[in-house]
């Protein structure tokens, strides 16, 4: 049975759906014992981000090594974006520093927007060069989307014209040959059948905000959109969901003082069996985001059967027809046209695809390509 070590330095949001979503689902595929992978996971809390990048490559090894997980063979290492592949690899027992690498990116440093008041200090470049480097070092090197393996693989240039000579020689290339995308999957909770949330009674659509309460998710234009709305006489109801922060964008608090009377449920959902009857309970997902990598607030949304009004940028052109996206400068009009018209299925469809029922395959042949190069066996 080839073994694999899930190394999530981050085990937050989207990072720890992915990590319990490889360790459920992808020892099922295989019919062979030599083709089931087993998975083990070391992880560390999702906080201190900037300090994980530093430190996190050391400090798995050493969780690894007290835990025992290093005294069997070992396939793959799979490990993230908040880590240093650099540091991890040199820190790993000799016995384990020829097995393969593969690092996911959740985010990446190099295009991650700035935050609007907080310029980027000079050092910050440093977190974009740590994921520089580490795809350069990794075995294999994935992505959650396609147009966040693009969007990594082309602003490499431009970053490192900002640095002092000598400076790799397109590294891109080299990244791009041993690339993939690998998307997270969705869990069966987020497929059930309409009806099957708490229900607001009767009144307007209800339209749900589901993202992290912080400025890269654009909760300045979710306003914006929401009072052109109102103003052309449409009527809705709030639903706002996500983890909100102490140092939470000024947009939150004019949107409950003036939507005050429209609002059926604001904050953090007290689990994820809450959440999503929550979420299920909505009519549409208004989506305004800065930058999305891959979207899984947006996919829950889809899959659970409500309307998606996002724009046609970023991952979410991956994901459904461009057709049915809009220009950012038209998402007011695609919201009045949502609050008017039915329920399409082209949303729970497109998130259908993207189930780990249908992706864990692809997981599992990744698995095998890279593990190879161990010479995967039966352990």
């Amino acid at each position: 049975m080839p073994r694999l070590v899930l190394v999530n330095s981050y085990s937050a949001g989207s990072h720890a759906l992915w990590e319990r979503g490889l360790e459920e689902h992808l020892p099922k595929l295989g019919e062979r014992p030599e083709e089931v992978w087993s998975v083990d996971v070391v992880r560390l809390p999702g906080r201190h981000w900037k300090w994980r990048m530093h430190s996190a490559g050391w400090t798995m090894v050493q969780r690894m090594k007290e835990s025992g997980q290093l005294k069997q063979p070992v396939d793959v290492f799979l490990v993230t974006d908040m880590l240093d592949v650099g540091q991890f690899r040199a820190a790993l027992p000799a016995e384990h520093r020829s097995t393969p690498i593969a690092l996911y990116f959740h985010e990446n440093q190099l295009t991650f927007p700035d935050h609007p008041e907080r310029p980027p200090l000079e050092w910050d470049r440093h977190y974009a060069f740590l994921n520089l480097t580490s795809a350069l070092l990794a075995d294999a090197v994935w992505f959650n989307s396609e147009y966040h393996r693009l969007v990594f693989l082309d602003s490499i240039p431009e970053f490192l014209r900002q640095l002092p000579s000598p400076r790799p020689v397109q590294p891109h290339l080299e990244i791009e040959r041993k690339s993939k995308v690998l998307p997270i999957g969705l869990e069966p909770d987020c497929f059930r059948s309409e009806g099957q949330g708490i229900r607001f009674g009767e009144g307007p659509p209800v339209i749900a905000w589901n993202h992290r309460w912080e400025h890269d998710k654009g909760p300045r234009a979710f306003l914006d959109v929401l009072r052109v709305v109102r103003d052309h006489g449409a009527r809705f109801r709030l639903c706002v969901l996500g983890q909100s922060f102490e140092d939470r964008p000024a947009a939150f608090d004019a949107l409950r003082s003036e939507f005050e009377d429209d609002i059926v449920h604001w904050g953090f959902a007290a689990s994820r069996s809450d959440y999503l009857d929550l979420l299920a309970s909505c009519d549409i997902a208004l989506v305004t985001a800065h930058h999305d990598f891959y979207g899984i607030s947006v996919l829950e949304s889809a899959a659970l059967g409500l309307h998606i009004v996002a724009p046609a940028e970023l991952a979410y052109s991956d994901h459904f027809p461009k057709e049915s996206l809009h220009a950012r400068t038209d998402l007011a009009n695609g919201l009045m046209m949502a609050l008017e018209g039915e329920k399409k299925r082209i949303w729970k469809d497109a998130a259908a695809r993207l189930s780990w029922s249908q992706v864990t395959l692809a997981w599992h042949e990744a698995m095998n390509e890279v593990g190879r190069g161990n010479k995967l066996s039966a352990h």
